[in-house]
């Protein structure tokens, strides 16, 4: 029997704390010109944040001022520390999906949302807590450890490429993953994918996501592993595609 069709598809990893990765992902979309682009993100997760992103905010603002004033940092301060920044940018919606909306809107071309709404409301449930004055007068305190998103993208090729331990990286905590609900998510995101391509039958479609999807020796079948794609198939935001060598 002859092996399937490969996928036309290209999976786009991004480092959430990205700070160029709205500009490098339209760059991408614009280059690339896919007609489908899928979006790591739930129909929830986003009617969540378009619903209540300005209570979100304000609460966010006001306990953000009572942590400063709690561990005597200013509140410039305050928003500059790495454990904030990635706090609002959870609060906010990923940048991989305005830059996938904006290049839509130019183009015509199509937009789907794959990603788990089980998921997003179980990591949203816990937003009330994270976003708490308590919380965040802790995460003030925290030490700055996490990796630049230089070095992740960095530690992200060489894994892809060289199939290195991912449980070796915590820098976004993606990989504390023995929750079965991480395992289901990739799953979800596989099946997802596989239908939104057999709904449009695009000849060119890209996937918007983190980069962790695009590993291939994690705890549990990986996204790219579940669609039986290899890294030829995969692109990292900050230097392109991840050829077989």
């Amino acid at each position: 029997m002859p092996d399937p069709a490969p996928l036309p598809l290209i999976l786009v990893g991004g480092v959430h704390g990205d700070q160029h990765g709205f500009r490098r992902t339209l760059h991408f979309l614009e280059t690339f010109q896919p007609d489908l682009v899928l979006v790591e993100l739930s129909p929830f997760g986003k009617a969540f944040r378009d619903r209540n992103r300005r209570t979100l905010q304000q609460t966010f603002a006001h306990n953000l001022l009572l942590a400063a004033r709690h561990v005597h940092l200013s509140h410039r301060e305050a928003l500059l520390h790495p454990e904030i920044k990635s706090v609002r940018r959870q609060l906010a919606l990923p940048f991989e999906y305005r830059a996938a909306r904006r290049f839509v809107r130019n183009t015509g071309n199509r937009l789907a949302l794959v990603d788990s709404s089980l998921f997003s409301r179980r990591m949203i449930a816990h937003w009330p807590e994270l976003i708490s004055s308590s919380n965040l007068s802790s995460l003030l305190l925290s030490p700055d450890t996490r990796p630049t998103p230089a070095q992740t993208y960095e530690w992200a090729a060489r894994h892809i490429c060289q199939g290195l331990n991912p449980l070796a990286f915590t820098g976004e905590r993606w990989w504390q993953t023995r929750d079965p609900l991480w395992q289901r998510r990739e799953q979800f995101l596989a099946t997802r994918i596989r239908s939104a391509l057999r709904e449009t039958a695009p000849s060119r479609a890209a996937y918007l996501g983190g980069w962790q999807h695009l590993t291939g020796t994690g705890p549990y079948p990986t996204l790219r592993e579940l669609l039986g794609l290899d890294r030829n198939s995969c692109w990292l935001l900050d230097r392109g595609f991840l050829q077989s060598s």
